[in-house]
């Protein structure tokens, strides 16, 4: 299992600091040790009073770690005064794996969590042995000491900190304005956006802390910045479509699954567990992540269809679903399940995998019915039209068997990947046909 240390504060809500931390790493199946910067009392409206740890201690931490534990990826988080800072430093400067350095420098409900005589020291000794630094759009002004307004401040300002020191810079675009959120990698000198629709929240807890987290464990994992950034965005976002009401203020991001008493939603929970459960099943799931759906009986939108929050992704060679399920959680493999009962109305489930001509093959050696479209003759007006292009697809490969297929696959197009569609009519049917092609195809 790969091993992260996090070098943070303790947040007594457990929404952000060290709590988020560990339980981010968990999730994405990443052992998490820990080092305690400095203890609050804090809860969703307030940082009532702060004591920092003494830096020997601090500093004994992390020795105590990385003495014993093969750690494959630090995080340091709130570090709050000068003695902190240079203890962390002065462990770190000689350790070889990556550092990703989240800048905490408030909290969300404005509590100042670098003191303002510790800021030169900071940028000094931490920032130039960060792999990758993570600010928001308000950290990352102080640091490139510049206004952000828009995305080309947004990539000046990044150049700006890596001239700092830090290796990679990715700057977050949840405090923009704008009607997307893009965070923006600035990785060998190459910028690189991840966009996604900008989700409405009245205040947030503990995003920024789990993003960089996840980002954390990916690189743990061995993935490279690039890649790692790709999930830590998806896996964030996710949290915080899934935000909680924890307590009387902000709203807390969440990570944990829901006990469901809808019986759909319990169903299509059951076949995402039993996904998690197969080993090896991230041979077969495509770049894009993977969802599996489940339709109401009468389902009229994607507001019918329940599907996993956020997705289903690859995890040291297994899956892992992001989030639980609910309604309206997808859009892709919904909108081919709608179109499906178009011409059969007990066809309500599906999931997506990764193409290649090896799998197609188990398809039809498992005597499962297939069928394909071409997307590169799907019609302009067609692809003007958001959300058309699946039913299009999914209407030409009824007409070409002329008959409901188990799987339906297309050979991608610009900028869009190859991908197999494998239906059912129910979560746990879907599963099984799963079940059976990776048993075929990992042999």
């Amino acid at each position: 299992m790969a091993k992260a240390l996090t070098i943070a504060g303790s947040d007594t809500s457990s929404g952000a600091g060290i709590q988020a931390d560990l339980k981010t790493f968990s999730t994405l199946g990443v052992y998490g040790t820990s080092v305690i910067t400095a203890i609050t009392a804090q809860n969703t409206r307030t940082v009532m009073k702060i004591d920092e740890v003494d830096p020997a201690m601090v500093r004994a931490q992390i020795n105590a770690v990385l003495n014993d534990i093969s750690i494959d990826a630090i995080k340091v988080g709130m570090v709050y005064s000068k003695g902190i800072i240079n203890a962390v430093a002065s462990v770190l400067k000689n350790v070889r794996i990556p550092v990703i350095l989240d800048p905490i420098f408030k909290a969300s409900t404005g509590a100042v969590l670098l003191r303002n005589d510790a800021y030169h020291s900071f940028v000094k000794r931490l920032v130039p042995l960060a792999s990758v630094i993570t600010p928001n759009v308000i950290e990352a002004e102080k640091l490139a000491g510049m206004r952000i307004k828009n995305i080309e401040h947004t990539k000046t300002a990044a150049q700006k900190i890596a001239k700092l020191g830090a290796k990679s810079v990715v700057i977050k675009g949840g405090h923009m304005q704008d009607r997307s959120s893009i965070d923006i990698l600035y990785h060998n000198k190459k910028f690189f956006e991840f966009k996604g629709e900008r989700i409405a929240t009245k205040g947030l807890h503990g995003a920024g802390c789990m993003f960089s987290a996840a980002l954390v464990a990916e690189m743990a994992k061995g993935k490279n910045v690039i890649d790692a950034t790709k999930t830590a965005n998806n896996f964030v976002r996710n949290a915080i479509m899934n935000a909680q009401k924890i307590g009387k203020g902000l709203h807390v991001a969440a990570l944990e699954k829901k006990h469901y008493t809808n019986k759909l939603l319990a169903d299509l929970q059951k076949a995402v567990d039993k996904l998690e459960a197969v080993d090896g099943l991230g041979a077969i799931i495509p770049e894009s992540q993977s969802n599996i759906v489940f339709a109401k009986p009468d389902a009229k939108s994607i507001n019918d269809i329940a599907g996993v929050r956020g997705r289903i992704i690859k995890l040291n060679g297994n899956v892992k679903a992001t989030s639980g399920v609910d309604f309206g959680a997808s859009k892709h493999v919904a909108s081919a399940i709608l179109a499906m009962m178009q011409h059969d109305i007990t066809i309500r489930s599906a999931i997506n995998i990764k193409y290649n001509e090896r799998i197609v093959a188990i398809c039809e050696e498992l005597g499962l019915k297939i069928s394909s479209y071409d997307r590169r003759n799907e019609p302009a007006d067609i692809k003007a039209k958001e959300g058309m292009s699946v039913k299009w697809g999914i209407e030409q490969a009824i007409a070409k068997i002329n008959a409901i297929p188990d799987i339906v696959y297309h050979l991608g197009d610009w900028g869009k990947e190859p991908m197999i569609l494998v239906f059912g009519k129910e979560p746990m049917e879907v599963a099984r046909k799963i079940v059976a092609i990776l048993s075929k195809y990992s042999k």
